[in-house]
């Protein structure tokens, strides 16, 4: 369901950008897609399309990862009543049309900058705008949930609720069915309400600072530096193969109940793609495995993500894992898009 206070309909037309340098719609496959246990899923292709939709997003946008959060953000303390006030209003997040011509999205409005906008809501919208929330509270909530928003989805679709952003192995996958043929961009009714299946990795989002390396300075909250939420560039990937860009967001196949997150167990294995375009289904307990041997070679304790953040030594767990995994795979990958996701590929 829609989460945040002041989310709703708003009668501006919205700034749609679309690519110039891209075909909106993907014709061609030329993704390597691996086979992993018991087959290619829908997963795999979706993922494969959307490998070329971010190539294309980056082509048209100097390179940079898809992001919502104003690049500057960190200059006012990562603050959005610092931010209107002295910066600007920042772009509503378009959620898409309903059949009566409103406009859905996630609105900041308010005062400042935003005070003569007309756009609804108030700032209890920032943290849909931040790539990721480093707080238990909102560790599901963020930009990084969302690559069906206008803005990235005129690269594969012009609709929120497209089989292209849903797995058919996704329980969400039923509701979101209903809504692909209808009159509505996007639709809500007061209670359904389903995000993509798959998600960015939040880590290569954010400058590679914010996750720092413990041996060099460690954690560094996104208020604390000016430049935390400018987007990474996609050339900065250091390891292409190895870090990972999309996954499916939950424990899809073979999970003991619904509704856990991709890294609740180690049996758990979330199609996943990497920023070299390939596409493999990654087993959590691989993914654990490899953190624990960096771990045990590291001086000053670093892994393959960043348990120093305020998330704890647990790291993300919007479900709690059902077998004592321990891992923040795609989420908070050491050095953001610098680092990497595993030590090996199968």
């Amino acid at each position: 369901m829609i989460r945040r206070n002041g989310t709703g309909r708003g009668l501006t037309i919205p700034e749609v950008l679309v690519g110039a340098g891209c075909v909106a719609v993907i014709l061609a496959i030329g993704t390597t897609v691996v086979a992993k246990g018991g087959g290619v899923s829908d997963s795999h292709f979706k993922l494969a399309e959307l490998a070329q939709a971010n190539e294309c997003y980056a082509n048209d946008f100097g390179g940079r990862q898809f992001g919502v959060m104003p690049a500057t953000a960190g200059q006012y303390g990562d603050t959005c009543a610092t931010f209107i006030s002295q910066a600007w209003c920042p772009r509503p997040i378009y959620l898409g049309f309903s059949a009566n011509g409103a406009m859905w999205g996630y609105y900041i409005g308010g005062g400042g900058f935003c005070a003569n906008s007309g756009y609804p809501g108030n700032c209890g919208n920032w943290s849909l705008y931040r790539p990721m929330n480093f707080s238990a509270a909102e560790a599901a909530v963020g930009s990084f949930r969302m690559p069906n928003v206008v803005g990235f989805r005129e690269y594969l679709s012009h609709r929120f609720y497209s089989p292209e952003w849903y797995a058919e192995d996704d329980p969400g996958y039923a509701w979101a069915s209903t809504q692909f043929n209808a009159d509505d961009e996007f639709n809500f009714d007061g209670t359904n309400y389903r995000d993509s299946s798959f998600c960015f990795s939040p880590a290569a989002m954010l400058h590679p600072g914010v996750l720092r390396a413990r041996a060099e300075g460690g954690f560094q909250a996104p208020a604390g530096f000016s430049d935390s939420y400018r987007a990474p560039a996609v050339t900065q990937c250091t390891h292409p193969s190895l870090k990972t860009r999309m996954c499916e967001y939950g424990w899809y196949r073979g999970a003991p109940t619904t509704g856990l997150a991709f890294n609740a167990g180690r049996k758990s294995a979330p199609c996943t793609l990497f920023f070299d375009g390939s596409v493999q289904s990654v087993s959590m307990l691989h993914a654990e495995a490899d953190d624990t041997i960096v771990r045990a070679g590291s001086k000053s304790g670093d892994g393959l993500w960043s348990d120093d953040t305020p998330l704890g030594v647990d790291g993300w767990q919007p479900t709690a894992p059902v077998d004592g995994v321990r891992t923040s795979f795609h989420i908070l990958t050491t050095n953001g898009i610098l680092g990497r996701d595993l030590l090996t590929r199968d």
